[in-house]
């Protein structure tokens, strides 16, 4: 039978997810459409292969897609020797660092304040394309307090 179209699923034969978590797996599927029009059962792992496009980003091994950074992950799927157009999933960026600065821009390493003092930090996660969430805190409120903006 020839393979004129390829639909790349999950295992389960849903579509695949738009954005991936932060080392996130995913275990792939895929539906074959041969040139009578029948669609192929669901296929993971036997008479058919899934590769990477970019494997600084994701490799594949098996059916399961793993993230390595973030980006864009684009995977392929071959079955009798049609490769499918490549799928796109989002991959977040991990956190690798954090940058601490004052209101005039310079780094902060730490801090030492006087009773009633106050200053306002900003920061950073870094790469800037990581998620910017985060959560100040203290660990001894009783001797100063954050508040979060």
């Amino acid at each position: 039978d020839t393979v004129v179209s390829i639909e790349i699923t999950d295992d389960k034969g849903k579509p695949l997810p738009k954005s991936l978590a932060v080392s996130g797996t995913l275990k792939l599927g895929a539906k074959a459409t041969y040139a009578d029009g029948h669609v192929g059962d669901l296929l993971t792992t036997n008479d058919v292969t899934f590769a990477s496009r970019d494997t600084s980003t994701a490799t594949v091994s098996g059916n399961t897609l793993t993230w390595r950074h973030g980006g864009t992950i684009l995977v392929t799927a071959t079955v009798n020797g049609f490769t499918s157009a490549a799928a796109s999933i989002a991959s977040a960026y991990a956190p690798e660092s954090i940058k601490v600065t004052d209101d005039s821009g310079k780094t902060i390493d730490n801090i030492t304040l006087r009773v009633g003092e106050s200053k306002n930090l900003k920061v950073t996660i870094l790469p800037d394309a990581a998620s910017q969430e985060y959560t100040a805190s203290i660990k001894d409120v009783s001797l100063a307090s954050v508040r979060q903006q």
